[in-house]
């Protein structure tokens, strides 16, 4: 089903249709929860997964141990604060929300919540909790106190995921294990990017209150399938079966994640038996499909590649040098290199598919006798440039390619090769101020809201590395989060593209796929849009 379809079914569920569309959500409805996270009492609504190879009818030799890579260390399981994706594919096995995607699905069904029922207007969602679901190590029992602390703590703390709750006027108690969300105003990616996923999941209240935000980012407790068990950093994250989970039982005895920066030393670890998920480079994907020994899964990415720069730097604040370098840098080239061709080149933030992509977006090719007329233009002949960038294949070659392209435009470039943990801190704060140009991934939730809101005035210092504040780019930021009409929306989403563009900050590399390689005796879980859902995956 494709992004657009899926979007409009979630509308419908936040108010604009009727309620009946909820798939199982509802009070009425049957309840729509699939293997593995809960056994269903009633035929659940969403296709099931295809039945697994029968299991062996001896013992296994030893514990089941699941290794999946992580691109990066993790530095908190926090949702409200968490850094990356890598967080959500620990965490997403921690915790539980009241509703979640169903496994390889975009479809929305119950996790904590028994009953999920929003009003006509999407305004006010009623919910009922499973009752006897109970917190990792003994830490009590779930009740609606909880849901209200979980959701209204965004608006109490400076999270740079506020926006995800921005219409949230309160959580109402009615009960010990029911009560009502009720929004400001419509809020068109509740069921998209907010309660679906991280930001949708359950916290314990008096488990955060005893030990603090700082000590819960790592000493977390949830619901889910695995608790967190130890962290050695830069070496692997380690999680239990939870004996308490109120679903079916957790396939594997234990879950390692290990974080491997580099995909070729993820390939070689992969192919020696060291790991049994992980995502691959795009230029590798075709050995592994021609190796029996390996399955390959590829999903196309939301997200998107770029290389930013900051235009609060004195030697970035001219915008004729900025387009000197976005006519300097040859993308084509760097697709080649980095790819080998297998990666569409991006124009603008949003992806194709997905409501608000700009289909019309200016193509920019390299073109050196114009960068030269730019760089004329501010008055330079030569200028010296840094470039920050992880330390990894991908984005190595990108940089490279760009210290060539620019040389000739009079512009050298030294490139800051980093390790992860160091260049996921670059942007934080005030030291973003020292950032010139950089590489950079982000990744995306079906909704375009989710492109455009670390790259508001106020996630300067946190996500918005250009450093750029536009009053009306966060205007129609916050209007694009209220707006529920498709075409109107869509019009606000190509708008903010048009402000970015013109501010010059960005050269656009790839939205590309992400590819995933592992032994057929996994069976994975990958959402459509690429993320790992590590608590569905089960032995095949």
């Amino acid at each position: 089903m494709s992004d657009r379809m899926n979007r409009r079914r979630f509308l419908q569920m936040a108010g604009m249709g009727s309620a009946a569309a909820l798939l199982g959500l509802g009070a009425c409805a049957p309840q729509a929860t699939p293997a593995p996270v809960v056994q269903p009492t009633t035929p659940p609504t969403v296709a099931p997964a295809p039945t697994a190879t029968p299991a062996p009818t001896t013992a296994p030799a030893g514990p089941r141990i699941l290794r999946v890579r992580i691109t990066h260390d993790i530095r908190t399981l926090d949702p409200a604060f968490t850094y990356s994706d890598v967080e959500t594919f620990v965490a997403g096995c921690i915790f539980n929300g009241l509703v979640s995607y169903a496994p390889n699905s975009y479809d929305v069904v119950n996790e904590l919540a028994e009953s999920f029922v929003p009003s006509e207007d999407g305004t006010v969602i009623d919910f009922k909790l499973r009752e006897g679901v109970q917190w990792h190590k003994g830490h009590g029992e779930v009740t609606a106190e909880d849901v209200k602390f979980s959701y209204e703590r965004y608006a109490l703390i400076d999270s740079p995921y506020k926006d995800d709750w921005l219409a949230l006027d309160r959580v109402e108690v009615t009960g010990k294990y029911t009560g009502k969300i009720i929004l400001k105003e419509p809020f068109a990616p509740l069921w998209t990017s907010t309660l679906p996923v991280d930001r949708g999941w359950i916290l314990p209240k008096k488990y955060v209150e005893e030990i603090g935000n700082e000590a819960f980012a790592t000493n977390v407790i949830g619901t889910g399938p695995y608790y967190f068990d130890q962290w050695t950093p830069q070496q692997r994250v380690v999680l239990k079966p939870n004996p308490d989970f109120f679903g079916k039982k957790p396939a594997w005895d234990e879950i390692r994640y290990v974080p491997i920066d580099d995909d070729k030393v993820a390939e070689v670890a992969l192919e020696a038996g060291e790991l049994d998920f992980t995502s691959i480079s795009v230029a590798s994907a075709e050995r592994f499909r021609q190796n029996p020994r390996f399955s390959v899964l590829g999903r196309p990415q939301l997200g998107y590649r770029w290389i930013g720069m900051n235009i609060e730097h004195p030697k970035l604040q001219d915008i004729n040098v900025r387009q000197a370098i976005r006519y300097g840098i040859d993308v084509p080239s760097i697709i080649q290199a980095a790819y080998v061709g297998q990666a569409e080149q991006n124009y603008c933030l949003i992806a194709p598919g997905l409501l608000g992509h700009w289909k019309d977006a200016p193509r920019y090719q390299r073109d050196v006798a114009k960068a030269k007329e730019f760089m004329a233009k501010a008055g330079l002949q030569s200028l010296d440039l840094r470039i920050d960038t992880l330390d990894e294949t991908e984005y190595r070659t990108w940089s490279e390619i760009a210290q060539q392209n620019l040389k000739e435009i009079g512009i050298n470039l030294t490139i800051n090769n980093l390790d992860s943990t160091s260049f996921w801190s670059i942007g934080e704060g005030d030291q973003g101020k020292d950032l010139e140009l950089f590489v950079n991934s982000y990744t995306m939730m079906p909704d375009p809201a989710w492109a455009t809101m670390w790259f508001t005035c106020e996630q300067i210092g946190m996500w918005n590395w250009m450093r750029w504040c536009n009053a009306d780019f966060d205007a129609l930021h916050q209007k694009g989060l209220v707006t529920l009409d498709e075409g109107e929306r869509e019009k606000i989403y190509i708008q903010m593209q048009r402000l970015w563009d013109e501010a010059c900050h960005t050269v656009w590399i790839t939205h590309m796929d992400l590819i995933y390689a592992y032994p057929p005796t996994l069976k994975p879980a990958v959402t459509p849009h690429g993320l790992m859902q590590v608590k569905y995956m089960e032995p095949a």
